[in-house]
């Protein structure tokens, strides 16, 4: 089967372009940059409850979910694209897929509300020294009729701006879902110094808190091991977007920059560049929506590894996309009030989320090659 985008995926295309340029312009993102929480909690809703692209992948009380990972993809690379610091990574692809696949009717309510974008909730999947491990997170929790939950969590996405934290913490049975509310005693959030600052990381500390059981005991690992796959189709895709900018960037500049009276894209060593960044582009594309095209529909090859191939191959060419875009701006791509160094931060910063290329090669290495030895 050849994959082919829809005239609806096209028109949600249009659409999420269209909003992306007004809403997110470079100056606005600067600006969100000295917010608290990185985003705009109005915007966040006219996301959802007005044009309705936040809930594309997610069934809730209402039904299934009226589109699939392939329409979440191109809502990802548009917003991608301009550096939206929107929770839509953290809020919706990981917790509102843990939140869906849970199977509790408190999960799907939860999920309606994030879909309507009238709550941020953040996924706690990491250990005390932010590395993604769901299944042992570090997190204890205590008692059965009233739990309490014990641990630390870093580098948590969206931990500040959150109205909800759906945590992993080890159970009885094994690693289980539990629901805390922000404000809820015995919880402290504190915000992280990362690189990227378009996208906020905080550190989740629980010393009795208490939680409410999501699920079946011991069920969480097969919610999250979903959540972690949407998410990292959301991640792909992303950078996709950006990446596709930063080419866009780089073509216009070489093409306008006079050097020695000539443009400087007429040299070959910028065009070289150029070309190379072409083929990152293309090649990330590719990869990033035949995963999504393979979450919707398994029958058409191997999910795991699909996003396994598009998070190590994307995770890659958006770094080296990002530092020839530093170079064939040359000077003026090492400074502040350029865009370029916003883009290179993200693209390292994400290279190492949900577990970051080098998990993903080792799963690609043990389910491909030691399958075939």
């Amino acid at each position: 089967m050849e994959f082919e985008f829809t005239e609806e995926q096209r028109a949600l295309r249009d659409l999420a372009r269209s909003v992306a340029d007004r809403t997110w312009t470079d100056e606005a993102v600067r600006a969100q940059l000295e917010t608290p929480t990185g985003f705009d909690r109005e915007v966040w809703r006219t996301l959802g409850r007005d044009l309705g692209v936040l809930g594309l992948a997610l069934p809730t009380e209402a039904g299934e979910a009226v589109g699939g990972v392939v329409d979440l993809a191109i809502v990802a690379e548009e917003l991608g694209r301009v550096l939206a610091g929107v929770p839509l990574l953290g809020c919706v692809a990981l917790a509102g897929t843990a939140l869906a696949r849970s199977g509790d009717p408190e999960g799907a309510r939860i999920v309606s509300r994030i879909v309507s974008g009238e709550t941020v909730v953040s996924l706690v999947a990491t250990g005390a020294r932010g590395v993604w491990a769901p299944a042992r997170t570090g997190i204890v929790a205590e008692g059965r009729d009233a739990p309490v939950l014990r641990g630390a969590a870093s580098h948590v996405l969206d931990a500040v701006a959150a109205d909800t934290f759906a945590v992993v913490a080890e159970a009885d049975g094994g690693p289980s879902l539990f629901l805390v509310e922000a404000g809820a005693r015995n919880l402290s959030v504190e915000p992280l110094s990362a690189l990227d600052q378009t996208r906020r990381l905080g550190r989740v500390r629980f010393d009795g808190t208490p939680a409410r059981p999501l699920g079946d005991p011991g069920a969480a690992l097969a919610a999250v091991s979903a959540a972690r796959d949407v998410g990292a189709v959301v991640l792909a895709a992303e950078a996709v977007g950006a990446s596709a900018r930063l080419l866009a960037m780089s073509v216009e500049y070489a093409g306008t920059r006079l050097q020695f009276g000539r443009a400087i894209g007429s040299f070959q060593g910028v065009k070289h560049r150029c070309a190379d960044m072409h083929i990152a582009v293309e090649q990330s594309r590719s990869a990033a929506y035949h995963a999504a095209w393979t979450l919707d529909d398994p029958s058409l090859d191997d999910p795991r590894i699909a996003v396994d191939l598009a998070t190590a191959e994307t995770a890659a060419d958006y770094q080296a996309v990002a530092k020839n875009t530093v170079q064939v701006h040359g000077g003026i791509g090492f400074t502040w009030e350029h865009p370029a160094h916003l883009y290179y931060k993200r693209a390292v910063s994400d290279a190492s989320l949900l577990g970051g290329r080098a998990a993903a090669s080792e799963r690609l290495a043990a389910s491909v090659l030691d399958a075939a030895s």
